[in-house]
């Protein structure tokens, strides 16, 4: 009877602690359910007005944030917006050049040269032109006997400084032609028909005086040049 009893007490003490194993386990299991459901992440709220709540992560914060669209301000999309709005020539207002707006510089001489217009007249950068005429044929070549002395022509000759050479002597003639036409005590002017007769004091040395009498007289400097136009078109031209 003793053995029976103390059998009996000790399988009472081993269903005990069964029992309180299962019942730890069953409350340590209870917990962690507990404590799982206070680890989710909160649900994110839909509206995209709502303020975010501290404390949620960096994921979560990018998924409240609605996503910015082309037309919303924003650093990335204000530089493509503005890279997109920049008024190009294309859609400026103002119209591109035309051609014939566009100064032809290879047509322009320069002082001292001539523009070929066509049928045998040439125009000077001063806008006169030479063209046939005189007993030389043109202009030009009647000019040009006044860039070389002639000691036995009968009377003088006015010969132009510059050794001959034809673009400074037109760059002298284009010279006291400006000066004509703005005027001056330095310009005398005279109306011969259908000529204009122009007398131009340059101011300085231009030329000499040829000749016979110009080389009987040692040669005196000129400092005048005589210039005869019919419009624009030259007839002669001298120094004094």
């Amino acid at each position: 009877m003793v053995f029976l009893a103390i059998y009996l007490v000790l399988q009472w003490q081993q269903t005990d602690r069964r029992v309180e194993q299962v019942a730890k386990q069953n409350s340590e299991t209870h917990s962690g359910e507990l404590t799982g459901q206070k680890t989710l992440p909160p649900l994110i709220d839909t509206d995209p007005q709502a303020p975010v709540k501290q404390g949620q992560g960096a994921h979560q914060t990018q998924q409240a944030i609605p996503p910015v669209s082309s037309g919303s301000p924003g650093t990335t999309q204000t530089g493509s917006a503005s890279a997109k709005t920049k008024q190009t020539p294309a859609n400026s207002n103002r119209p591109p050049p035309t051609e014939s707006s566009k100064p032809d510089l290879k047509s322009q001489p320069e002082s001292g040269q001539l523009r070929d217009l066509g049928g045998k007249v040439w125009e000077s950068a001063a806008g006169l032109k030479y063209g046939p005429g005189s007993q030389e044929k043109h202009r030009l070549l009647h000019i040009m006997r006044h860039a070389e002395d002639q000691p036995d022509r009968p009377g003088k000759h006015g010969v132009f400084a510059g050794n001959g050479e034809q673009i400074k002597v037109l760059a002298l003639i284009d010279e006291a032609y400006l000066q004509a036409l703005k005027g001056g005590r330095n310009v005398q002017k005279k109306q011969e028909g259908n000529r204009v007769v122009y007398t131009v004091d340059l101011g300085r040395q231009i030329g000499f005086v040829g000749g016979q009498v110009g080389n009987q007289q040692g040669k005196p400097a000129a400092y005048k040049i005589r210039l005869v136009l019919e419009g624009t078109n030259v007839i002669t031209a001298f120094p004094l």
